[in-house]
């Protein structure tokens, strides 16, 4: 019993000194969807349990030029800005990968609906929990 506890204080001990193995986050995907009148931009964001994550999604304009941007944030690294757009009448599936190359990866993502004048129609802050309206 008292090896079994000798072995048990030392583990402790030496994750404390050289701290203990991050688990990595589980693979999931996370629905989102931001209206402006009838034009809609709607997807999934699949979360890996690497340093990535995918947007992907479907523009629907109607009565203009829509353009969808989106983004990740860790801390303060941030990966590229991605943007698609489509014209109306035209329905334009799309389908971006966003990388931190962090330790915990890509943690929040920003997606952002607009016009060619960068009129703002609508803006989430997504996570592995859910979409959220900015």
């Amino acid at each position: 019993m008292r090896v079994i506890r000798s072995v048990v204080a030392l583990a402790a001990v030496v994750a404390a000194m050289f701290g203990s193995a991050a688990v990595a986050d589980a693979a999931v995907t996370t629905p989102w969807r931001i209206e402006y009148g009838a034009s809609v931009a709607a997807g999934t964001i699949g979360w890996t349990d690497g340093r990535s994550a995918t947007v992907s999604g479907t523009i629907h304009a109607v009565s203009g030029y829509r353009e969808v941007c989106v983004w990740g944030v860790n801390g303060t690294y941030t990966s590229p800005v991605e943007c698609d757009a489509t014209f109306p009448g035209v329905d334009a599936p799309f389908s971006e990968v966003l990388t931190i190359n962090q330790v915990g990866g890509v943690q929040v993502i920003y997606i952002h609906l607009s016009d060619q004048y960068n009129h703002d129609f609508g803006q989430l802050r997504c996570t592995r929990a859910g979409c959220v309206h900015q």
